[in-house]
């Protein structure tokens, strides 16, 4: 049932068997759900199912991301898993953990991904009550509206800014 929460997250499960995660993707609360907005990544048969919810698939399509080089490490640890790694087994994995080359690509991805994320609201990462400036405490101080549009509305300034410098 927390499928249908509304608050974002993330979670997972281990499990030994394929068909049984097939299953579950298969469900009608979480078919429901995933009209709704959740996404599922399957980590054991490496699988991506995107919301079917209006409009996210299209806002997902246009977003900017760091693909080329995000599939440059992509194919690394496609190499590396090749090769006898602690990627392919996680009993081995814990026995021997990764592999320096594999540490060095994972860090990579990881870097990659949070010049990415950063970019995109650096001050939010770095101020810990930057998040008050995109919406209005009422009164009561116990309820806090938050305004996307206050977001949205100071990058859309940056990108005109942006844009006139270019021209």
């Amino acid at each position: 049932d927390f499928v249908n929460s509304p608050v974002p997250f993330i979670i997972g499960m281990a499990m030994n068997d394929d068909d049984r995660g097939i299953s579950i993707q298969s469900d009608y609360r979480v078919a429901s759900a995933i009209a709704d907005g959740l996404s599922v990544i399957n980590l054991s048969n490496n699988s991506v199912v995107l919301t079917t919810q209006t409009g996210i698939v299209k806002l997902l399509n246009g977003c900017p991301t760091p693909k080329p080089q995000l599939s440059k490490y992509q194919r690394q640890l496609k190499q590396l898993h090749a090769s006898s790694s602690g990627l392919q087994e996680f009993s081995r994995f814990v026995d021997h953990g990764l592999s320096h080359q594999e540490l060095v690509v994972i860090e990579s991805i990881r870097a990659v991904i949070r010049t990415y994320l950063t970019g995109l609201a650096d001050h939010i990462g770095s101020d810990p009550d930057a998040w008050q400036l995109y919406g209005v405490q009422k009164s009561d101080d116990e309820h806090f509206d938050f305004y996307p549009s206050f977001f949205v509305d100071g990058l859309k300034q940056q990108f005109n800014l942006l844009e006139c410098r270019l021209k």
